[in-house]
């Protein structure tokens, strides 16, 4: 598999056209891809679920390869440890992946973890996880997926703490996120569907989303925002907040599926309906980035941790 042993690679084509990155996508997605596992559709998924996490600098979109394995792990562990899911073609040297054998090894320490979910895991354990998940993946797959772009999507080093996106990539996958992740599921499922069993390739599809974070219980962002900024009124309408009051993912939890402060609004039930999977308009961006700022110089510890990497001009950033 090209480039699976690079150490490094700079970004080698900046200026980027969409029609280009399409071919290039397509090419991933395709046959032509070399793939001995489904490492690089992960890490395409991985990369979508971080487009919030990182930060702007002169080499491009900074991503940790600590947010970027994280989520490669989470989004593994239903496939892997509930539903039993081969990840790589059988050969010679093994039947396993290192990331299944990863998993697996972990469940077999303590047998009680095939009954959690991920986020439930013990934080030492998760780290553990994560810490072998990531250094199998910078070895095998960073370089691999470099290079099948041709260095058009990012640049990294190994002995660094992450990659850094062409902003002509981000701003592609910004645009596209939602169609590039059911095309990166599409190929997924067709992949795994070749070297399963048919017993447990029932809604492999339906298997693959549900792997991927959910939504988490939102009361406490609710009490945050009424209580301490006293934010009585729909965000949408203007309306006062009596009954029903949601808490809304202002950029739609399909591009954003993360639940940060800076990201909430609350809402009326009726306009909460409406918007649905709507990006919201420049106006009420704008509003949101006004209140962000004053939000963030709260002292609530989270508030603090879910603007850790916030940064000016993020929520603009999608439209």
């Amino acid at each position: 598999m090209a480039g699976w042993n690079l150490k490094y690679g700079v970004l080698k084509d900046t200026d980027v056209n969409d029609d280009k990155y399409w071919s290039l996508f397509n090419y991933v997605f395709s046959d032509s891809s070399m793939k001995r596992n489904t490492y690089k559709f992960g890490l395409i998924k991985s990369i979508l679920d971080n487009l919030f996490n990182g930060n702007n600098t002169e080499k491009g979109f900074f991503i940790s390869y600590a947010d970027i394995f994280g989520k490669f792990a989470e989004n593994y562990w239903n496939l892997i440890v509930k539903y039993d899911l081969r990840q790589m073609r059988k050969d010679s040297r093994s039947e396993l992946s290192k990331v299944e054998t990863i998993l697996k090894k972990a469940v077999s320490e303590n047998q009680i973890l095939v009954h959690f979910e991920y986020d439930s895991i013990d934080e030492k354990q998760k780290a553990k996880i994560v810490k072998s998940v990531t250094a199998e993946c910078k070895k095998c797959v960073i370089g691999a997926l470099y290079e099948d772009f041709g260095g058009a999507l990012y640049g990294f080093s190994l002995i660094e703490d992450g990659l850094y996106l062409s902003y002509k990539a981000y701003d592609f996958l910004l645009k596209y996120k939602m169609e590039i992740e059911k095309l990166n599921y599409y190929s997924w499922a067709r992949f795994m569907e070749r070297i399963n069993s048919d017993d447990v390739l029932v809604k492999v599809i339906d298997k693959l989303e549900l792997s991927t974070p959910r939504r988490a219980d939102l009361s406490i962002y609710r009490e945050i925002l009424r209580q301490e900024f006293e934010v009585c009124n729909c965000f949408y309408c203007g309306k006062k907040l009596t009954r029903g009051v949601h808490v809304d993912h202002l950029i739609p939890w399909s591009f954003v599926k993360d639940d940060k402060i800076w990201n909430f609004v609350l809402s009326c039930s009726s306009c909460n309906s409406k918007k649905k999977d709507r990006v919201p308009t420049k106006e009420l961006i704008y509003i949101a980035e006004e209140r962000n700022n004053t939000i963030k110089q709260c002292n609530n510890p989270i508030i603090r941790t879910d603007f850790a990497v916030y940064s000016e001009g993020l929520l603009n950033s999608v439209c």
